[in-house]
């Protein structure tokens, strides 16, 4: 799986006002709303004295630059921190419930706040900017299905997000599930291509980044599905960002 797209917003983030503290689905960018356990998601504060850095291999470390996130006073996973917005996976033991948050740098807190965790809080990823959300989505044959690259009806499509919720196998925070491990959703995933409802063959963690949702579905072979099409998917009533992909005429 390339990883350009997906990972895209760990380097664009919102502009929020210095004294504000937000935590949002790194997928979707929801605000407001709650985040799931597990799920890869951001902050967005006045960090002050923090220097941009990335995690650089997996398990993802539990500090980066000296900044810790602590959730429920449990130290979450970082993909990356810089002076106004950090980006993590919130641990999964997470209780669904409103839990205090922190943010620190060498022991010393630089923001506290508090967190809204639901048991699913789906999202799927997009290019920012984009008015028409070309979803983080890829083709049979691996590649972004974009208009010079698109999908086929009847074809099996690759969604990827955050947020489903948890798994039917233990997988460590921070880590992608073990080799040859294949970790499902408890949750069933709808999904929705234009107005149609997709065969959903599989919903589950990433194989290989942490707190990313891998969903594999066919494409409906209705003769309307061609072009740019919307998509969004649905977890226990909760439903995804509308975001698009290109389908052949």
């Amino acid at each position: 799986m390339r990883c350009s797209l997906l990972l895209h917003s760990l380097a664009i983030g919102l502009t929020l006002p210095a004294q504000s503290l937000f935590v949002y689905n790194g997928a979707s960018y929801k605000l407001l709303f709650p985040v799931a356990p597990g799920s890869f998601a951001k902050i967005s504060g006045n960090f002050a004295g923090v220097s941009p850095e990335l995690a650089a291999a997996l398990p993802l470390p539990r500090q980066l630059g000296g900044v810790q996130v602590l959730v429920n006073n449990a130290a979450a996973p970082l993909y990356a921190v810089r002076s106004d917005e950090i980006t993590f996976q919130v641990p999964r033991n997470t209780p669904a419930q409103r839990v205090p948050l922190r943010v620190a740098r060498g022991g010393v807190d630089l923001a506290n706040d508090f967190l809204n965790v639901i048991e699913s809080a789906p999202g799927i990823f997009y290019v920012l900017g984009d008015r028409l959300a070309q979803g983080g989505i890829l083709n049979q044959s691996g590649a972004y299905a974009v208009r010079e690259a698109p999908a086929r009806r009847g074809e099996v499509i690759q969604i990827f997000g955050t947020g489903e919720g948890p798994l039917d196998i233990l997988v460590e925070d921070g880590a992608a599930p073990a080799a040859g491990a294949i970790a499902r959703s408890r949750n069933a995933a709808e999904c929705f291509v234009s107005v149609d409802p997709a065969m959903v063959q599989f919903s589950g963690a990433s194989p290989q980044f942490p707190g990313l949702w891998q969903v594999n579905l066919v494409v409906p072979d209705k003769p309307y599905i061609r072009g740019q099409v919307p998509i969004f998917c649905n977890v226990k009533g909760i439903t995804t960002n509308v975001v698009s992909f290109w389908v052949a005429e």
